[in-house]
C-alpha cells in the first residue's frame, strides 16, 4: 500500500511508538479517543513515551530508529531532538 510520506512526517513520532511498544500506543490511542481529544493533543502525547525509551538508550533516539526495521528508513523528528536534549 502507498503511504502518504509527507502527511506521515508529522507523525512518524506515533509510528515509531507504535513499533516499539504497540501495547503503550493502543492504550494511548484508546485514552484520548474516550475522552474525546483532538488528535493534536494525542500526536503531543506520543512524545512522552518515545522520550522515556529513548532514555533507557542512553539518549541515542538514532541508534532506536536504526535498530527497528521499520523506523529505519525514517528521520528521526526535529520535535523528538529538542524534547530530548
Amino acid at each position: 500500500s502507498d503511504m502518504n510520506k509527507p502527511k506521515m512526517r508529522h507523525y512518524v513520532h506515533c509510528y515509531a511508538l507504535h513499533c516499539l511498544d504497540e501495547e503503550a500506543s493502543n492504550a494511548l490511542r484508546r485514552a484520548f479517543k474516550e475522552r474525546g481529544e483532538n488528535v493534536g493533543a494525542w500526536r503531543q502525547a506520543c512524545y512522552n513515551p518515545l522520550v522515556a525509551i529513548s532514555a533507557r538508550h542512553g539518549w541515542d533516539i538514532d541508534a532506536v530508529f536504526n535498530a527497528h526495521p521499520r523506523l529505519s528508513i525514517w528521520y528521526v523528528p526535529t520535535n523528538l531532538r529538542h524534547v530530548e536534549s
